[in-house]
């Protein structure tokens, strides 16, 4: 498998992330000339595809489709050449994908090769499920299971919970919940380790092991204490560093 993954919040990188970005979406979709492009955890798709295409795309060379486009979503699916699922609200992708049959068959075609690129709600559901996710549940999908292309699950746009809020002429520290003691709740039921990758953060995976590219990361096992990791760090399918 070739899969790039990103937390997202990639407008709030600098110039030379960004060009690491770009450079990695180059090389993951090098000599097509056309991938597909799926806006479904947006409420106004054709609009969503568009801003995307536009503004963001970074392959002048080759054709950003969305599914929405296409006919039969699942034929468009088993004859994509590259794969790329944007940001948004995670129920209402989950939600779509299951209505439209695409679980599945998307795991199949990444599974055989097809480079897969996803952004933060399409980094969440190349996950067993997609219940580390931080989005409102909008919509109830058919079911939490989600494509399924990597063995451990992800955080997208975790913080470490330090976070300052002003008020009058002071600032206070926030002292809600935090990610981690949200991790540690999914960790209740579920023994699945969680990478929570910070603003930004990018992970290029090939169905073994992964590497990460841009950002930095946080490691969550059950019952133990969370490991943090740097640019470069090298893990396998159960999050070990390698």
């Amino acid at each position: 498998m070739r899969l790039l993954l990103s937390s997202g919040g990639n407008n709030s990188l600098s110039l030379e992330k960004k060009d690491i970005l770009n450079n990695q979406i180059k090389n993951l979709f090098r000599g097509m000339d056309e991938v597909i492009f799926i806006p479904y955890a947006q409420n106004n798709q054709k609009e969503y595809t568009k801003k995307v295409r536009e503004f963001w795309w970074p392959l002048s060379d080759v054709k950003l489709k969305g599914i929405e486009e296409y006919k039969n979503p699942i034929n468009a699916i088993k004859n994509s050449k590259g794969i790329y699922i944007g940001g948004g609200n995670s129920f209402l992708l989950v939600h779509l994908l299951h209505k439209h049959g695409l679980i599945d068959v998307l795991n199949e075609v990444v599974s055989s090769g097809v480079p897969y690129l996803g952004v933060s709600a399409g980094t969440n559901v190349a996950c067993p499920t997609m219940m580390t996710t931080n989005d409102m549940p909008i919509v109830m999908p058919k079911s939490f299971e989600a494509i399924n292309l990597i063995k451990f699950q992800i955080n997208a746009h975790y913080h470490d919970g330090n976070i300052w809020l002003k008020q009058k002429d002071k600032f206070i520290k926030h002292n809600g919940e935090t990610r981690l003691q949200r991790i540690k709740e999914f960790h209740y039921n579920n023994d699945a380790p969680v990478i929570g990758l910070f603003e930004g953060s990018l992970i290029n995976w090939d169905g073994e092991r992964g590497e990460l590219i841009i950002g930095k990361a946080v490691i969550f096992k059950k019952d133990m204490m969370p490991e943090n990791i740097e640019i470069g760090t090298i893990l396998n399918n159960k999050l070990e560093i390698i």
